[in-house]
């Protein structure tokens, strides 16, 4: 039961290929990360962006999705076939193929990008590009720069010699040596200085640069000036991202933590990406090396090798230094500021809420302010937060930290399992508690990815309550690059749930039950609250009554909605679903054909806002929060999802869905589990834009 609504049982089973591979899913996401790198329209420097990211998320790929994957494929299990119809070697492969797919489209892609901005002046040059004056001093900087930091390690199974650990998604040369002509060859392993620029500047050249593996490579006999150097070839390895942790042991989770962390860049290694040059038996001593890593860990197995025609870790191509030109760049976005610099954020939203759209509303101005106000406040007796990733500097915890030294109550659950913010994690809560915060470190089995802050304020001799809550990340960062949505109100039932929940949260070591007043929250309540919701557009459908359901999520792949998504599509509910990522959904199965919709909108900002919104016969019910709707989200994290009321705020929200759904430079998915392109260049994000522009000049003018 939610909220007065009857929980109707379902009455469709999942059939094999009714749902999408979620991996495939996934790569499918970055495949139109790349198309907007292969685009023309698209600035140059924002296409390098893009293929930079397209390189980050592939590295997170390997180190979540793929440890494992290779055993499995290998075990012999090629029987067990999943809800996508494939068997686990089937889907082995079709990820491997995807992968490869990706690879070799974004190095065409990066062969464009450079092409077009050494048109505009930029280059990548190599060694011999360069006059003989250039090559003098790069060398001379290399000799007194880089050299002194450099420490060869030799790749040798000497009993004095230990094979080197190879650093996760660090470079590294394999220098090739002989010590006399014809003698037998040896290997160094040298590590590339991770506090350098990767490209660097030519002099007397204003945007042409060398990569710093050229620069080193090319001068590497300066560090074995006794032998002959035949060779350095380029390679880095990818490790397991796997936090090796033993919660329910764990006497102090934070120091559990921390030291699970440091562990970490020994996990082995399921990628290395190498130069196509590498010759054979070079390829033979780093795999030995990473055989040899493995030692420690039973059952582990050889990484994938991925052999590059061209730069490997594309990430660089970012710092390439174009012409400043502004058609090479995004326009500035220039966002609003929607609370007036003279009239505080508690005046601002004590008798109405204000939802504000990141990153087009100001983030630093709205979020940020609001924590800055209540620990500057006077007035302001507590705060309560939620920390899941805020980044390694953070203007709010620097606030949380202002407010507890001064003496306010300050109580925050600082979630240390946040994946690849363990480590910044941590150090805040151990900041907080010196501060004289309270400091929860999460709960047992269970990630905290809930956004919500508590301020209480005395006013007039009696305590009221301010919330926030978003969909995004309290990191100011994110809150420039990602579409999100923030949600602050002085109401009484939002309140009380909100304090209800910071109760549960600090006051209890089990995962929160449930709120009464209208807010959802995982893991016990959030999963059958959105199924009855479904089930009540399909009651109002089977009824003859208008029924619709419109969800704007980043993934969509829980087994037991989308049955009941398809259900509903059956009853004659229309769905229409905005899903940034992964969607396991296959429109069109289960006699939901022409009534379900998916779009994914990839755009110049990160798509993170979540929105449900349910028709329920003209009186529609909004909700924004944290959650997506992944078996993760919904059973193994404190999710909050909060219900939206006012005239103003549910018109905000219909057009932003309205928009996205209408976006001409959105993706359709279809039946057989691929996207087509819409062919518009105006798209949803572009209009905010506007929007906000627009609105920032009629201020001004004023």
């Amino acid at each position: 039961m939610c909220c007065g609504i009857a929980w109707v049982p379902a009455d469709i089973v999942i059939e094999r290929d009714t749902l999408l591979n979620p991996e495939l899913s996934l790569l499918a996401f970055q495949r139109r990360v790349l198309a907007l790198a292969e685009d023309p329209a698209t600035p140059l420097r924002e296409r390098l962006r893009f293929l930079g990211i397209v390189s980050s998320n592939v590295d997170e790929f390997y180190m979540v999705r793929m440890p494992g994957r290779r055993t499995a494929a290998r075990s012999g299990r090629r029987s067990v076939i999943a809800d996508d119809g494939l068997s686990v070697t089937e889907r082995y492969h079709a990820v491997q193929r995807a992968i490869t797919e990706l690879l070799e489209a974004q190095s065409h892609c990066a062969a464009e990008c450079l092409a077009e901005a050494s048109g505009a002046g930029a280059r990548i040059l190599e060694w011999n590009d360069l006059t003989e004056s250039e090559r003098d001093e790069l060398t001379d900087r290399c000799r007194e720069e880089i050299h002194p930091g450099l420490t060869p390690l030799a790749m040798t199974l000497s009993p004095g010699h230990p094979l080197p650990h190879l650093p996760h998604l660090a470079l590294s040369l394999a220098v090739v040596f002989r010590r006399e002509p014809g003698g037998t060859p040896h290997l160094a392993e040298l590590e590339l200085p991770g506090d350098m620029s990767r490209l660097v500047r030519i002099p007397g050249r204003a945007h042409d640069v060398i990569t710093l593996e050229e620069l080193i490579r090319a001068n590497v006999a300066m560090l074995h000036p006794h032998v002959q150097v035949e060779g350095a070839h380029l390679f880095r390895v990818t490790r397991c991202g796997d936090l090796a942790l033993d919660e329910q042991g764990a006497s102090d989770l934070l120091q559990a933590v921390a030291s699970a962390t440091e562990r970490r860049p020994f996990n082995p290694a399921v990628r290395v990406e190498l130069e196509q040059a590498m010759p054979d038996f070079v390829r033979a001593m780093v795999l030995e090396s990473l055989r040899h890593d493995a030692l420690t860990t039973p059952g582990a197995e050889d990484p994938e090798i991925q052999s590059i025609d061209g730069l490997l870790d594309l990430r660089c191509l970012a710092e390439l230094p174009l012409p400043s030109r502004a058609q090479l760049e995004y326009p500035p976005l220039h966002a609003r500021r929607p609370v007036a610099p003279d009239i505080s954020m508690f005046d601002a939203i004590r008798d109405e809420d204000l939802l504000v759209h990141h990153p087009f509303d100001a983030f630093d101005e709205t979020v940020v302010r609001f924590v800055r106000e209540a620990a500057d406040d006077p007035h302001v007796t507590a705060i309560k937060m939620t920390l899941y990733r805020v980044g390694s500097t953070s203007p709010i915890v620097q606030a949380l930290l202002d407010a507890a030294l001064a003496g306010k109550r300050v109580a925050v659950l600082v979630e240390l399992k946040a994946r690849f913010d363990e480590e910044h994690n941590v150090g805040w809560a151990r900041a907080l508690e010196r501060a004289g915060g309270s400091v929860v470190y999460g709960l047992v089995g269970f990630k905290t990815h809930a956004k919500v802050a508590l301020v209480v304020r005395r006013e007039r001799e009696r305590l009221q309550r301010y919330v926030h809550v978003g969909t995004g990340n309290y990191n100011t960062r994110s809150g420039r690059q990602y579409t999100d949505l923030s949600l602050f109100s002085a109401r009484e039932d939002l309140g009380a749930d909100v304090a209800d929940l910071f109760n549960e949260l600090t006051g209890s070591s089990r995962p929160p039950q449930g709120l009464s007043r209208g807010a959802l929250v995982a893991p016990h309540q959030l999963l059958p609250a959105i199924l009855a919701l479904i089930d009540r557009e399909t009651e109002h459908a089977r009824a003859g009554l208008p029924a619709a359901i419109t969800i704007k999520v980043n993934a969509l792949s829980d087994r037991e909605v989308v049955t009941r998504l398809y259900a509903a599509a059956a009853a004659g509910v229309d769905v229409d679903l905005i899903v940034r990522g992964i969607c396991t959904l296959r429109p069109g199965a289960n006699a939901s054909a022409g009534r379900i919709r998916v779009m994914s909108v990839v755009g110049r900002f990160l798509e993170h806002s979540r929105i449900y919104r349910f028709g329920n016969n003209g009186e529609p019910a909004h909700f924004i929060g944290s959650s997506d709707l992944r078996p993760r989200n919904l059973r193994r994290r404190v999710e909050l999802l909060v219900p939206i009321g006012g005239l103003r705020e549910c018109a905000t929200l219909d057009r932003i869905l309205a928009l996205y759904l209408d976006d001409a430079t959105g993706w359709e998915l279809g039946h057989d589990g691929t996207y087509m392109k819409r062919r518009g260049t105006a798209g949803a994000q572009q209009a905010f834009a506007e929007s906000a522009h627009a609105d920032t000049t009629t201020l001004l003018r004023a």
